[in-house]
């Protein structure tokens, strides 16, 4: 995958935790905003250059290996 199109996945996948949180009870709202805040760093780390192979568990699992640039 292009390195701008995992750092696309990345976002959308934040953005579905974020959006999943208001609708949870507390703890569970907790725990999906902890996984966007280590989203966030993948995406910085990824952004960088500094990650090019990485696993998503949410929505569903996958690994993505970045190509080169």
């Amino acid at each position: 995958m292009s390195r701008p199109s995992a750092i696309s996945l990345i976002v959308r996948s934040r953005q579905a935790l974020l959006a999943d949180a208001d609708e949870r009870p507390a703890a569970e709202a907790e725990r999906l905003r902890a996984a966007a805040a280590d989203l966030t760093r993948l995406l910085f780390d990824v952004r960088a250059g500094r990650v090019s192979v990485f696993e998503l568990s949410e929505p569903t699992r996958m690994r993505v290996v970045v190509s080169a640039d």
